[in-house]
């Protein structure tokens, strides 16, 4: 798969598990700054994120660790550590 498949790939999936977490803000998904951060523009909160952690965890199989969390706020960051090889 090409990195362009694979990123774009990648957004879908991390808009997905956002949007399972946070339905009400889905519509405002396709048109995000991919560098904005997520969990300020939307209000989400720490369960919130574990949530989407999680799930993109369990959808990917790539491992996001606890101490990473802080740092993985945009879909541009989190494009970047789940294609990332560990």
């Amino acid at each position: 798969m090409n990195h362009d498949a694979s990123a774009t790939q990648l957004r879908q999936t991390i808009v997905a598990a956002i949007a399972a977490t946070a339905p009400d803000v889905a519509p405002e998904l396709a048109d995000l700054d991919p560098d904005l951060d997520l969990f300020e523009e939307f209000g989400l909160d720490s369960m919130d994120r574990l949530n989407i952690m999680t799930s993109l965890a369990q959808s990917t199989g790539v491992d996001i660790p606890d101490d990473r969390y802080p740092h993985l706020t945009t879909i541009n960051r989190l494009i970047t550590h789940l294609s990332t090889p560990a």
